[in-house]
């Protein structure tokens, strides 16, 4: 499967997932999926002097996860073939940094950089300062040296501009029953306190700041609390089951609840702070997400860009029926789920205003240098390449980089200057620009 990841682009106000739905691992999903359908067309032709050239490789297996941040490449192997460790190499060179095993006895499931810290995700753990037991558990290391900070039960949401994290603590069925605040170099406990079972939570942030959050228990049972301290803010009962899926998701100082029922997708958004209705989504609708400040409804009577408070319509685009939120004010609308026979558009998210030509066929794409997507593309003759091209966001222009080696299933990821690749048992690093 091809893996889309929007690394460094994503800076804009996509709809983040509710917890204990894990948002990392949800993004990732969601990415995939859009990336079995393939994106946008190649029109440009090779330049004479490639500007993509591999650097370093090193083994890599199916059940193990990378990830980067800045000059650093961190692989979580979840121990498969050996103890479970979590290493980090130089991004432009392959060297070695450091590695540290996370523990013999449990698996880890996930990695999240956040600053000078890097919380590794594990199984079971006993923790005397816990109010109760947690399926889920959180190591903290230093991203610098490896060396362990601290261990603690619960799944993190990290806030590096405030310096801590929150850790959901839950059952073995996922069900989230406790949160508590620790600072992010040392774990200390800020707050925490157990909370009704919910079958979901998510953050709200306001500014770029964290500020509440909002759980929900499986019978609507809505609670919020104050980010800093933990305190009940209000409670209200919302329509949550009796439908095929209900999910919450922040956009803005907004919560977003959006309920499935049949063939009919109802939003139903609420202030955050006091949990009163804003506003209902007023027509059949295939799903709603972020669109940068705004909030978006899709469907068959076409994309429309709304004030999120209001529900008010911005801007409408009845010829496109799918839209992703690409961060930094820029969406892509496609007319069809299935992007490799339809025509997709880069557009402006504040007005829905087109930007460049529209584009359609490529495969699969990938975050490059700030303000810019790696699109990758397979020849057909000669048969065997995959073509890089970078495009603007800002304009649409889209240039050539370079062809290199076939990429198998096109399973990349990037960050500004680079492109990480999986071919079969390998991982390839390969400099772009």
């Amino acid at each position: 499967m091809t893996l889309i990841d929007l690394g460094d682009i994503a800076t804009g106000s996509a709809a983040p997932a509710s917890f204990p739905v894990n948002l990392r691992r949800l993004r990732r999903s969601v990415l995939a999926v859009l990336a079995v359908a393939g994106l946008l067309a190649l029109t440009a032709s090779v330049p004479a002097r490639s500007l993509v050239r591999p650097l370093w490789s090193t083994a890599y297996r199916p059940s193990d996860m990378v990830v980067v941040d800045g000059r650093t490449v961190y692989l979580n192997r979840a121990g498969d073939a050996g103890p479970p460790a979590v290493t980090a190499y130089d991004l432009p060179t392959g060297k070695l940094r450091w590695s540290t095993p996370t523990s013999a006895a449990v698996a880890t499931y996930d990695v999240q950089p956040a600053g000078s810290v890097l919380l590794v995700g594990i199984g079971p753990v006993d923790d005397t300062r816990s109010a109760q037991p947690s399926a889920h558990a959180t190591i903290a290391l230093d991203a610098l040296t490896g060396k362990q900070l601290w261990r603690s039960a619960g799944e993190p949401l990290a806030s590096v501009a405030l310096g801590d994290v929150l850790l959901a603590e839950t059952d073995q069925y996922g069900v989230t029953t406790g949160l508590r605040l620790v600072t992010l170099r040392d774990g200390r406990e800020v707050w925490g306190h157990a909370i009704p079972p919910a079958a979901q939570w998510t953050i709200v942030e306001e500014d770029g700041r964290p500020t509440t959050i909002v759980a929900v228990t499986g019978t609507g049972d809505a609670t919020s609390y104050r980010y800093q301290d933990g305190a009940v803010r209000d409670r209200a009962h919302i329509p949550w089951n009796g439908v095929y899926s209900a999910t919450m998701y922040p956009a803005g100082p907004y919560v977003v609840v959006v309920r499935t029922a049949s063939a009919q997708t109802v939003a139903t958004v609420y202030r955050a702070a006091d949990l009163s209705v804003l506003w209902r989504s007023d027509e059949l609708i295939g799903y709603v997400t972020g669109c940068g400040a705004l909030i978006c409804t899709a469907g068959v009577r076409g994309v429309v860009g709304r004030q999120p408070a209001t529900g008010t319509e911005i801007w409408r685009r009845n010829d496109m029926n799918f839209v992703w939120d690409l961060g930094g004010g820029r969406l892509l609308l496609s007319a069809a789920a299935d992007l490799a026979s339809s025509t997709t558009t880069l557009v402006d998210a504040a007005t829905g205003r087109t930007i460049g030509r529209p584009f359609g066929g490529q495969q699969s794409f990938t975050a490059g240098a700030a303000g810019t997507l790696l699109l990758l593309r397979e020849t057909r003759s000669p048969a065997g390449r995959t073509v890089m091209t970078r495009l603007d966001l800002a304009d649409g222009r889209q240039t050539v980089l370079g062809v290199l080696k076939q990429i198998a299933d096109l399973d990349c990821r990037g960050t500004s200057g680079y492109l990480l690749c999986r071919r079969g048992d390998t991982l390839t690093v390969t400099a772009v620009g």
